[in-house]
């Protein structure tokens, strides 16, 4: 596959320009933003497209970057940006920047304890945000400065000399210490310059569809994946951001259809969602149906190993029934990252002619590798790739993978502290090094040392437990009273679960730990009806799970001795009201009305993912007319629109 040639000058133009420049925050922008007549942002509004060009966007945030400075000055110092991912967000971010300004990207998905102790740590006073959320601050409203902006000429105007060169994020909460990564413009530019290189080695990477590069801002920009591997990769060249209306399933799919994306980048919630419906539906075929899907699985597959580029393309046609109801013909690179990716998800993507890329990275040292192979074979290893341009590999005597290199963060702040580097950062990840690919394993310090030495990651396997309508479970190592280790597992299970539907799961657990080698078998086996995760969070954390064991946030009850509770009475709401929650519960779940009852809990008793719930709060805001809001069970839901509405 060749790229475009006026493409490839893009690049080139655009890199050499980077290369020849001072490689700060304000270099990166002035070129990002260089090219007018370029297509920057689309979205839905109504029924309609709305399409933002570079020139429009440059202009906007010019004359926003003069509004702040006018309501803030230049204090070159942190203002917290508060914003999830919208045009508006772009605006913020530059603006804030070049009004001498530097920008916190608060995580939205944040404990609100953990953004008010960032928040006094780097000393910020100013929040800048669409809507007031309650973190303590003087909240300054972007919707309006962000109105003004784009209805005229803005009076003010911002000094040129007082552009600033350094921004700020967290790391992921899965604790609540403070782990802040600090970047400046030198490792940005080193991240766009790495971009360069992917795209040489793999074409496919600068497919176009009808002429365009469309990526879908799934990933939220506060976060390292979506910050670097979406935003700035991106941007510096040109392509354009579709953004959603939500993060309900359909309405991915379906934007996704009608904007023509080409790159999407997320997290495996994404991919294991879209592998749940699309094997749902096998599954209600009939056999001579399950069967050919199987056998031209297994063929597209064989000739994309064959032919990687014009096998791709079949394989979509051929596989049409599957890929006209997922993400139609447009689709041309996915990436991966964030966590472990199930083996049959890389197999069905990649089989079906969506290739599905896994990556690596972290929010202190940026995305550093991305498995770039053509063929599915050697994507389907479940390899994170080779280290990037700007990257070394390297692995600790105890295992971990050690990242070197000019494009991590400049500085890492750890609850108030700098901490000291040394020349090799540790990720704390175990990790294979082979033929120059890297091969993650899990974690380091959640391995158990077994009763026979063993050393056991419990990442591997929990990856290789799957049950039907379990979705919160994980696996740790629980100590005896002589201090001895072994491995446990604990599911979460729903209020309303009947006796026969835990035996169930119990007697499906007993058939996976059966098929276990030695010292991968679990030992240890509970129940709990708490949640094992932040309500924010998109996959279990270990660190959460043990920390809300030791505080008794989290109860375990031996599997064995578990009895479901008697159900809780719930406030009873209009009869009405109830049936079509209930009807549109069931039609996003794809289950039987009957199995919703009034006291049902939305996520742990009726199994919905974090995508289905989102999905069913959209569908309700769109039905009802109400605002966001968060309630558990049917019940609450019901009530909650009952108020509402009256």
């Amino acid at each position: 596959m060749r790229i475009k040639k006026e493409l490839r000058e893009y690049i080139k133009s655009h890199t050499d320009a980077l290369k020849a420049s001072n490689m700060d925050l304000k270099s990166v922008y002035e070129i990002m933003f260089m090219e007018n007549g370029l297509i920057m942002c689309e979205s839905q509004v109504g029924y309609r497209i709305r399409r933002w060009s570079y020139a429009e966007m440059k202009t906007y945030a010019d004359r926003c970057a003069a509004l702040l400075y006018s309501k803030i000055g230049a204090t070159h110092s942190y203002v917290a940006l508060e914003m999830e991912n919208c045009v508006e967000w772009i605006m913020a971010y530059w603006a804030i920047l070049k009004s001498g300004n530097k920008p916190y990207l608060v995580n939205c998905r944040h404990p609100h304890e953990l953004s008010e102790g960032i928040l006094k740590t780097l000393g910020i006073d100013i929040i800048i945000g669409m809507n007031k959320t309650g973190l303590t601050g003087t909240f300054v409203d972007f919707r309006a400065v962000a109105d003004e902006a784009m209805a005229g000429e803005v009076s003010c105007s911002c000094p040129d000399d007082v552009f600033e060169n350094e921004f700020c994020l967290s790391t992921s909460a899965t604790s609540l210490h403070q782990s802040i990564c600090f970047y400046t413009g030198k490792e940005i530019s080193k991240q766009i310059l790495d971009a360069e290189a992917i795209v040489e080695e793999s074409p496919r990477m600068a497919s176009m569809y009808h002429g365009s590069i469309k990526q879908l801002a799934f990933l939220p920009f506060y976060h390292i994946f979506g910050l670097f591997a979406v935003y700035f990769w991106f941007a510096f060249f040109g392509r354009t951001f579709v953004f959603l209306k939500n993060y309900a399933p359909d309405t991915i799919t379906r934007t996704i259809r009608r904007h023509e994306v080409t790159h999407i980048f997320a997290v495996p919630l994404l991919w294991h969602t879209v592998e749940d419906k699309i094997m749902k539906e096998i599954r209600r075929q009939s056999p001579k149906k399950q069967k050919a899907f199987y056998t031209g699985l297994k063929i597209c597959t064989a000739l994309q190993n064959i032919s990687p580029y014009l096998a791709c393309d079949l394989s979509k046609k051929i596989m049409g029934e599957v890929t006209d109801q997922v993400f139609g013909p447009s689709v041309r690179f996915l990436i991966s990252g964030g966590s472990y990716i199930r083996q049959s998800t890389l197999d069905l993507f990649n089989g079906i002619g969506y290739p599905l890329h896994n990556g690596y990275g972290m929010s202190e040292v940026g995305i550093t590798s991305v498995e770039l192979r053509k063929r599915p074979k050697d994507r389907n290893q479940n390899s994170v790739g080779h280290p990037l341009e700007s990257i070394e590999y390297s692995i600790s005597p105890s295992g971990t993978l050690l990242i070197k290199g000019t494009s991590i963060s400049s500085k890492i702040m750890i609850d108030g502290v700098v901490q000291e580097r040394g020349e090799w950062f540790d990720t704390m990840d175990m990790a294979e090094l082979k033929d120059g690919y890297c091969f993650i394993k899990g974690r380091a310090k959640d391995t158990i040392i077994g009763a026979d030495g063993e050393n056991i990651n419990p990442d591997l396997v929990e990856q290789m437990i799957k049950i039907d309508g379990v979705n919160e479970f994980s696996c740790f190592g629980e100590k005896d009273d002589r201090g001895n280790e072994s491995l446990a597992l604990v599911i979460r299970v729903g209020n309303d679960m009947k006796m026969s539907e835990t035996d169930a799961i119990y007697r499906e657990v007993m058939k996976i730990n059966e098929s276990m080698q030695g010292s991968f078998k679990i030992k240890k086996f509970y129940f709990t009806l708490d949640p094992l995760m932040a309500s924010t969070a998109i996959k279990v954390s270990r660190q959460y799970l043990l920390r809300g064991i030791e505080n008794g946030d989290i109860k375990l009850i031996p599997m064995k001795d578990f009895v479901p509770r008697a159900q809780e009475t719930v406030s009873v709401c209009n009869e009405q009201i109830l049936k079509a929650v209930i009807k549109i519960v069931a039609d996003v779940l794809e289950i039987d009305e009957s199995k919703i009852r009034q006291e049902s809990n939305i996520v742990t008793d009726l199994g919905a993912s974090s995508l289905q719930f989102f999905a069913i709060m959209a569908k309700i805001s769109e039905e009802f007319a109400v605002e966001t809001y968060s309630c558990n069970t049917i019940g609450e839901l019901g009530k909650y629109i009952e108020e509402q509405t009256n």
